[in-house]
């Protein structure tokens, strides 16, 4: 992924429920948010030379009381630049699930007006930059399950995820 060329700031998290948390912005505002996992403590990142803004700073905030159970809805700019037209029009749409709720890949297309996209938003969902931000973990199959998640551990977060939002997940299911 290519950062956009108003580039300027990168906070990391220390560990959270979910791992290691990093965040990068723009003037534009927040371009990327990395969920890097429970790797070691010095995780390897090419970001180490930039410095830290009051928007990092305010998205890790908010992305710690959203894990703590203590958000609901994220309050930042987002930095569109690097997404495509139909990817931002799905990660847009993705926005709108209130948290607690869950729609399928299906129900989004047709909330863009574009009922046989339902892959094509699985993939838009797959390349999300923002996850937890943008909640693509609200999104599932039309059978209730889990599939994939393109953050570290994958699933599991997804399912840890959807948990803290008081979902009851069985066996990488919606139950």
């Amino acid at each position: 992924m290519t950062p956009p060329t108003n580039h300027f700031a990168c906070s990391r998290s220390d560990a959270t429920p979910i791992g290691l948390i990093e965040v990068m912005g723009s003037s534009a505002g927040l371009y990327q948010v990395n969920l890097l996992g429970h790797a070691p403590a010095e995780f390897p990142t090419n970001h180490n030379d930039l410095s830290e803004s009051d928007l990092t700073r305010l998205a890790l905030q908010q992305i710690m009381e959203y894990l703590a159970g203590k958000r609901c809805v994220f309050d930042l700019p987002v930095d569109w630049s690097i997404c495509r037209p139909f990817q931002r029009a799905a990660l847009s749409k993705a926005m709108d699930i209130p948290f607690g709720s869950v729609l399928t890949y299906g129900e989004l297309a047709i909330r863009m007006g574009n009922p046989r996209a339902s892959r094509a938003i699985g993939g838009a969902m797959a390349h999300n930059p923002i996850p937890l931000v943008i909640p693509c973990h609200r999104v599932v199959a039309a059978d209730g399950r889990l599939t994939g998640y393109s953050a570290a551990e994958g699933i599991h977060t997804k399912q840890w995820l959807l948990e803290l939002e008081g979902h009851k997940i069985v066996r990488e299911k919606l139950a």
